[in-house]
């Protein structure tokens, strides 16, 4: 029997040739979480240039030095105001200026003041004296300056490649001045929902919500879909697909045991199918089936919906982000379960179960059945649950009591 970490292998080698690297502008990640392809270096040093972190004044520590040691301090001389976004001019020995947070220190200054650890603690003031807290150290050079570069050098690697990227990895890479980066494109895909029941005619019909749970996954993931219905006939399907334009055919239901099953039927009567049908070791999500089809590289999932969601995190999310094969491709955790077993798992299989996480540990929601699509949209993880025997490479194996999940919500 074919194992999940198996089968997910054989979807990668149906993917990965779709893909290649392409420059993507920010804007066009933001709600993508693509992988990069490529080391990112940056072309500046960040920040530009010495700047203040605080509001107050800027000064030369020597200046200060002088007033604090004076019996009598004379008050401090004020020429001026530094704004962000502003370059300011010379500033004389014994004066200071005013300065704004992120603006940069004018020449003749290396220190700021606060503006609350002085008097009268006010902008707008002709001079100022320093009113330091009881036991607070004189400032000295760089108080409350940001170092140029402080953060990022020029020539630094400031993005690795295979980076999953999040909204942290963008804004670095802005700061940089840097308006594109380079990200595994993904190819447009064809969504089919196949059977007799879920047309409109159908005596027994059913609203179809995978091709709906299918396309928002892949929509959020940058890819572009559309979506066909096709009824249980296998040269309907065939002559769907061969005039679509699409790179990857993602279909669901019709790889079962039933006597209509229309992907199976379809891959019989195409001379050119290189498809592989497989039962895997999985609950749900047993039936898979992926290869070529049609002239297009196809992926088959069975049509259950909660069957049809977990395919779809397990095999084509990771592939189309192109996470390596031995990393998860959400959150890992490990926790109990609040009440234990609600049933009992099935025996040499991964099952794999909704659940929700809380104070009292991890409580199933709904059942382990394939239809209980409304539990899954209330659940917080997918729980694990390996075969009693695990092999010594079962990537879901439970740590002590505690099972494997993956974050979804």
């Amino acid at each position: 029997m074919t194992t999940a970490k198996m089968h997910r292998a054989r979807v990668y080698e149906t993917i990965d040739p779709l893909t290649e690297t392409r420059s993507l502008p920010l804007t066009g990640l933001l709600d993508c979480p693509r992988r990069l392809d490529a080391d990112v270096v940056s072309p500046i040093d960040v920040p530009g240039f010495d700047n203040s972190s605080m509001d107050g004044y800027a000064l030369a520590a020597a200046t200060l030095e002088a007033h604090t040691r004076a019996s009598d301090p004379a008050p401090i001389p004020v020429r001026g105001r530094v704004a962000a976004g502003a370059r300011g001019d010379t500033v004389a020995p014994g004066t200071a200026v005013e300065i704004m947070t992120g603006a940069p220190l004018p020449p003749g200054t290396d220190t700021i003041v606060r503006i609350e650890d002085t008097a009268p603690g006010a902008f707008g003031a002709a001079s100022i004296t320093l009113e330091l807290p009881t036991g607070a150290e004189i400032p000295g050079v760089g108080n409350f300056v940001r170092p140029l570069g402080s953060d990022v050098r020029a020539g630094q690697t400031v993005l690795r490649a295979g980076t999953q990227l999040r909204p942290a990895h963008l804004g670095v890479a802005a700061a940089c001045g840097i308006t594109e980066l380079p990200v595994r494109s993904l190819p447009r895909i064809l969504i089919v929902s196949t059977g007799d029941e879920i047309t409109a005619e159908a005596a027994a019909g059913i609203n179809d919500a995978n091709s709906v749970t299918l396309s928002a996954g892949l929509r959020r993931l940058g890819a572009e879909t559309e979506v066909a219905f096709v009824p249980d006939d296998p040269q309907a399907l065939l002559a769907t697909v061969r005039g679509s334009s699409a790179d990857l055919v993602i279909s669901t239901g019709g790889i079962s045991k039933g006597a209509h099953e229309v992907v199976k039927l379809a891959a019989e009567a195409d001379p050119e199918s290189a498809m592989v049908f497989e039962p895997i070791v999985m609950q749900p999500g047993g039936p898979q089936g992926c290869g070529r089809l049609a002239d297009h590289p196809w992926v088959a999932l069975p049509g259950n919906p909660v069957s049809t969601l977990i395919s779809f995190e397990m095999f084509i999310r990771p592939a189309l982000l192109g996470i390596p094969s031995d990393e998860p491709p959400r959150e890992v955790g490990y926790h109990r379960l609040a009440h234990g077993f609600d049933e009992t798992p099935p025996a040499g299989k991964l099952q794999i179960r909704r659940a929700r996480l809380t104070d009292q540990g991890l409580e199933f929601i709904g059942g382990s059945r394939s239809h209980l699509l409304h539990s899954y949209a209330e659940a917080t993880h997918l729980v694990f649950v390996s075969p009693e025997a695990p092999g010594p490479d079962d990537p879901f194996s439970a740590a002590g009591d505690r099972l494997m999940t993956w974050k979804i919500a």
